[in-house]
């Protein structure tokens, strides 16, 4: 625990207004003469912590054991030497690296390194599907070039020797998602179904189909909630808005409600229109008094200046 907290204290930013030291161009001129010879790596799986094995691995893998020297950067890349540009060169031009099933970026390296270095990863790309009838060179450059930047192609058709599929190099970012099969149209009206087989692909996220994580460390994934957690979060929104609103409860907090509408009286009854619409039902006995339902007890006196209900009177 000690050591942990001394390497925290030597981590602050001290020392900041402190004269700026200068280094002559002498001091560091050798510097790109010791490293052109060389490629910085760096594992695509960032579950991976000690690179050390890393180092280890990859020139074994390629039986470049005493041809070459690698070593640990810091926590992200690493840096492997070469004794001649003959080796350099074949390692470049064959397949990415591997590590535990993982892909490895490796470039060349550069005297002022771009913002997106070892950000991208060439990797050979089997096309299948393309008709006989459209097999061409111009028709696999079509299709790779929205796939990615085009490195090589191989594709030679005096001398192929299979047309089951096209092989071609294509540059992918590390953090591109994979496309596995294409429905695409020719000029002539016919459709087919492309599909991609990348060689030495050995772990891919089955959710967002990137090369870089396995499912279960998505970020791109949205996991479900547990029922007990759903409960929580709602429990802890309702208490957060209750508290909110006995905090926040004042005169100005409600806002004045509204003034009613006023009400229209209703029009008085047409005697006309009601004997229209219902014959069966009135009855004129004079002017004033009109008895509504000869075979019941009670009858209405329907009157021009009252809907008073009356009681029926006996002759």
């Amino acid at each position: 625990m000690s050591d942990e907290l001394w390497d925290e204290i030597q981590n602050f930013e001290l020392g900041q207004e402190d004269p700026t030291l200068f280094i002559p161009h002498e001091a560091y001129v050798m510097v790109e003469a010791a490293n052109r010879l060389s490629m910085i790596a760096r594992s695509l799986n960032p579950r991976v912590k000690n690179l050390n094995y890393v180092v280890v691995a990859l020139p074994r893998s390629r039986g470049l054991t005493t041809q070459i020297h690698g070593r640990v950067l810091d926590a992200t890349y690493v840096q492997f030497l070469f004794q001649n540009e003959i080796d350099l060169m074949m390692v470049q031009r064959r397949e990415p690296w591997l590590f535990n099933n993982w892909f490895v970026a490796a470039t060349i390296w550069e005297v002022a390194p771009a913002h997106n270095f070892v950000t991208t990863i060439d990797l050979w790309v089997q096309i299948r599907g393309i008709s006989l009838s459209y097999v061409s060179e111009e028709t696999v450059m079509e299709i790779a070039q929205d796939l990615g930047e085009i490195i090589m192609l191989d594709y030679h058709d005096a001398t192929l020797a299979h047309i089951a599929y096209i092989r071609v190099r294509v540059r992918f970012g590390i953090t591109d998602r994979l496309k596995f099969f294409w429905r695409i149209i020719f000029d002539s009206g016919e459709t087919a179904t492309i599909r991609f087989q990348y060689e030495r692909l050995r772990r891919l996220c089955s959710s967002c189909f990137r090369f870089t994580h396995n499912r279960a460390y998505c970020p791109y994934r949205q996991r479900p909630l547990s029922i007990a957690r759903e409960r929580a979060l709602f429990s802890d929104c309702v208490r957060r808005s209750s508290m909110n609103s006995q905090s926040q409860m004042t005169d100005s907090t409600f806002p004045v409600p509204w003034t009613p509408p006023l009400r229209v009286a209703p029009p008085p009854l047409n005697h006309a229109e009601f004997e229209a619409a219902y014959p069966h039902l009135a009855t004129t006995t004079n002017e004033h008094n009109r008895y509504v339902g000869e075979s019941s007890t009670v009858r209405q006196d329907l009157s021009s200046d009252s809907n008073t209900l009356m009681p029926r009177r006996e002759p």
